[in-house]
């Protein structure tokens, strides 16, 4: 075959190609005829591992999560006002309701509300109707066949506020008592959910009080705990695995039980376990009574099951489940290990359940709406439920309150909460002893002092001064509290051992001191960062008021931190002016990112900066600027891989590299120059919003990107930018199909080995991204899952074939692979500019005699060599677009050939 082209002019050169033998990464930047060999001009929904592909699909792992009740369902009936029902029948469980001249449009499916109507079947409630004539809609009720009364009233639905899905924070969570096993919470407006990563079930962890979220918020696990924070007001915490009971005891029905900084609120609900002593031990699910202090709350309503009527023997004559109390009234035998009594939250009862070899009984009661209070004692109703064995007895249960004066054992006991509130109002500061009696024992130091009203088991005390020999050699250093009263305190340190203090010797002791202005509680920070065993927050209010009503005061501040104690989320360092980061200059505190050994660098909306010395005392630390060439705009999007940190800046994406400790490598120009174009479209007013991760060596932010630069119509973070490490350049703009998939975090974590990547959306979905090899996204929109198509497609760089003279482009060819067995199919098309032309070629199943790619006899992975025709189209410059129609397979090479053509001077455009 001859190497010129035909084209029946003289002045036609030989053919030339160009092509791309890989894909490493989108330009936007340069001119098409300017890109290197392996980038291209766009990608959409791809990914680029040397050849370029779609990307894997999104998986729903939830569904719309609600606040409380029902949200209204969509499509739903607008009725300005309620409609007259005349009539109604039944046939085959359909109910045909007659309104005269409704004005609906017939065919119309929606939600509305039925009143009014009777039948042997439940006919009033929200039920989605059919429109089925001008003067009739239909419904569907299980199990009705006769209608009693056929008049009543259609109306409108009433929008529930409270069940408005808004998801204010999300964060990973995982229980070190759990092995792998790793969850996510998500805050909802009036309580948190927490989404187990290992099947995705769900289950609520309410607020404390009447507390809710009205503004988005930050939250992060840090120490053993969950801390929710809330802007200028006091924050939340949830310990998973309860916390220490210091001394529980009981009197009458009333238990008095001490946990330091409890932070619960009445009628908060309460889980205790191992409780030792009384008859029985007041373990069990109980609401709080009263908040006596911040260390004290009262909790009653301690059941105690009494049978009444005739006792009948199980099949050995005896009663092994009942126990008699000094009256001889029968009762369920308690054990320390079972709980006999519990709340049943799916039928909304309370259920006795008692265990007996070989098997059980149980009595379940009336259902009732004692949530905020749910006493067992309140209840009523009582009847059997399954029996595995015989009854206990002909009668039924009644539940009463048990009185008892007790002492319990709290060794191990353990109280369980949901979010309770962080200490509020003001500190109280250490206290410091002078202890002239005491003893050592096996290296458990015992000390008598007056007046301890601070310092509790698990608090660290300092010997500050002593003057007893054997004690030199702890003078300056800490110690756990073993245990501690008003008059004594011990712990453990390595001394000898001491029958008493001698009279003229001493020691001062005591809780640690602030090295600033004073120790207070969290001051009601929007966000923190969990970095050296400190909580690192910012300062912007002073905490004061009482433990149970605090207030906190706007500091008109907003550069500098506070800085918690080592292993103390309660104990915050006032260091005067130390830690204010910018001197009060045109600057405010964005974000915070640990550093390797000891170092945090602090981003602040126009400058970085670095605190170094973090690992010991606060006194020994420094504070240096790095740079004021750059700042952060979004604290979300802040992530380190190695030296290097990715953030959203005012110009782009920045990877700043620290070459040392104080010398920045990368803040002279953003990495995303190459897709300015899109972060042009980024949102201004939605820009701090964005949110960044690394996964699968790649940074994925999500930003809020708009339809064009400037229309400010984007409504959240609606698009992925997918920057590729091996790469070193960005591989893909990832969109979603659903206008309402709003991402407001990305989280890694798994339920095994391997982690996930998942978005948590605006409406309280959890979404598996990268999860399917699939052609569609599963997606989370309007209240239920839906099924979109995943736009992806490659458009090409320029091939120019090596110059810049204008071009008949004569063919092309591609190599795709099909993925895991399945099938290929792409639908081609080529640009050429000057003069300008944009022509669809046809679909790579065309060109392989209507064969989708991927039918063959071995079905797996089957390559393909794509040869096509472009027809002569002219130009100086071409480019492909391939658009995915079937399945994801692999694009690995491109070639476009043609030659320079019509040498003559004329301009063409």
């Amino acid at each position: 075959m001859s190497q010129f082209a035909q084209s029946g002019s003289a002045m036609d050169d030989g053919q030339a190609s160009d092509g791309d033998g890989g894909f490493v990464g989108v330009n936007q930047r340069l001119q098409l005829n300017q890109l290197e060999v392996g980038e291209v001009r766009e990608s959409l929904n791809g990914r680029m591992d040397g050849y370029w592909k779609p990307r894997r699909g999104v998986v729903a792992r939830t569904g719309s999560l609600v606040s409380g009740g029902s949200p209204l369902q969509l499509p739903f009936f607008l009725i300005d006002v309620a409609k007259s029902i005349t009539a109604a029948s039944v046939t085959a469980e359909v109910v045909t309701i007659t309104i005269t001249g409704h004005g609906l449009t017939v065919g119309n499916i929606g939600l509305a509300r039925v009143a009014g109507l009777a039948g042997n079947a439940t006919m009033n409630g929200d039920f989605v109707l059919t429109v089925a004539s001008a003067n009739t809609l239909t419904y569907s009720v299980s199990g009705l066949t006769s209608i009693s009364d056929q008049l009543g009233t259609l109306s409108t639905v009433p929008i529930n506020d409270a069940a408005n899905v808004n998801v204010r924070a999300s964060c990973l969570f995982s229980d070190p008592n759990t092995g792998n096993a790793e969850s996510v919470v998500l805050a909802l407006d009036s309580k948190a959910i927490l989404v187990d990563l290992d099947g995705y079930t769900t289950r609520n962890i309410e607020y404390p009080g009447d507390g809710t979220l009205s503004d988005d918020t930050s939250m992060i696990q840090a120490f053993d705990r969950v801390f929710l924070f809330r802007d200028g007001q006091q924050a939340f915490e949830w310990f998973p695995n309860g916390r220490q009971v210091e001394s529980a005891s009981q009197s009458g029905a009333t238990v008095t039980m001490r946990v330091k900084d409890h932070g619960l609120s009445v009628g908060d609900v309460i889980t205790i376990s191992a409780l030792t002593g009384g008859s029985p031990p007041a373990n069990g699910t109980y609401s709080v009574a009263t908040v006596v202090d911040k260390d004290s709350f009262t909790y009653g309503g301690l059941a105690t099951m009494v049978i009444t009527g005739t006792l009948v023997p199980d099949a050995t004559g005896n009663y092994p489940f009942l126990e008699f109390d000094a009256t001889g009234a029968a009762r369920f035998r308690k054990t320390a290990s079972t709980n006999e009594i519990y709340w049943d939250d799916t039928n909304l009862r309370w259920t006795i359940l008692m265990p007996t070899s070989p098997g059980f009984v149980t009595w379940h009661s009336d259902a009732t709406t004692l949530l905020a209070t749910p006493l067992p004692s309140l209840a009523t109703g009582w009847v059997p439920g399954i029996s595995v064995i015989a009854s206990p007895a002909t009668g039924t249960p009644t539940v009463a309150n048990a009185g008892q004066t007790a002492t319990f054992g709290v060794t191990d006991a353990v109280m369980t909460a949901d979010f309770t509130l962080v200490p509020g109002g003001a500190y109280t500061q250490p206290q410091v002893f002078v202890s002239t009696t005491g003893t050592v024992t096996s290296g458990v130091v015992s000390l008598t002092v007056s007046g301890n009203t601070t310092i509790v088991k698990g608090d660290t005390i300092v010997v500050y001064e002593t003057n007893i020999p054997t004690f030199s050699a702890i003078s300056g250093q800490s110690f756990e509290v073993l245990s501690a009263t008003t008059t004594n305190i011990s712990f453990i340190a390595p001394v000898a051992n001491l029958a008493s203090i001698p009279g003229s010797e001493q020691i001062e002791f005591g809780g640690r001191f602030s090295v600033g202005g004073g120790f207070i509680h969290q001051p009601a920070p929007p966000w923190g960062v969990y970095f050296q065993r400190r909580l690192w927050v910012p300062f912007y209010y002073t905490p004061a008021g009482t433990f149970n009503s605090p207030t906190y005061t706007d500091r008109k501040i907003t550069d500098e931190i506070s800085v918690s104690d080592i292993l103390d989320s309660h104990t915050f360092d006032q260091i005067a002016n130390q830690f204010r980061i910018t001197g009060g200059t045109a600057d405010y505190l964005v974000a915070m990112q640990g550093f390797y050994d000891d170092k945090l660098v602090v981003l602040n909306r126009n400058s970085l900066h670095l605190i170094s010395g973090t690992a010991g005392g606060l006194s020994d630390t420094k504070v240096t600027q790095l740079t004021d060439e750059v700042g952060c705009l979004a604290r979300d999007s802040v992530v380190m891989k190695g030296n290097a940190m990715f953030f959203l800046s005012d110009d782009g994406v920045y990877a700043v590299e620290f070459l040392n400790d104080y010398n920045l490598r990368g803040a002279d120009e953003p990495i995303s120059k190459n897709i300015q174009p899109y972060i042009d479209r980024i949102n201004k007013n939605l820009a701090s919003n964005a949110v960044g991760v690394l996964f699968n060596n790649r940074y994925y932010l999500a930003v809020a990107l708009d339809t064009i630069a400037g229309a400010n119509n984007a409504t959240g973070n609606n698009t992925i930018l997918v920057f590729n490490f091996l790469n070193k350049g960005w591989e893909s703009i990832d969109t979603f199909g659903a206008s309402d998939f709003i991402i407001k975090n990305l989280i890694i974590g798994s339920a095994s080995e391997r982690n996930n990547l998942y978005a948590v959306t605006s409406l309280g979905g959890l979404h598996e991204l990268e999860a399917a090899e699939t052609t569609n996204d599963d997606l989370v929109s309007l209240g239920a899952t839906i099924n979109t198509p995943i736009n992806a497609s490659l458009t090409t760089r320029g091939y120019a074939l090596g110059n810049l003279d204008r071009k008949r482009f004569t063919d092309g060819q591609l190599t795709m692979q099909c993925v895991d067995g399945g099938l290929g199919e792409y639908v081609i098309s080529f640009a050429a500019e000057d003069p300008d032309n944009n022509q669809s070629i046809g679909t790579t199943t065309d060109f392989l005699g209507g064969t989708v790619l991927g039918t063959g006899t071995n079905n797996e992975d089957e390559t393909g060599n794509i040869r096509f025709r472009l027809g002569g189209i002219r130009g100086y410059v071409g480019s492909l677009t391939l658009t995915r129609t079937i399945g994801s397979p692999k694009i690995t090479s491109i070639k476009v050939t043609g030659s320079v053509t019509n040498r003559q001077i004329i301009s063409q455009f």
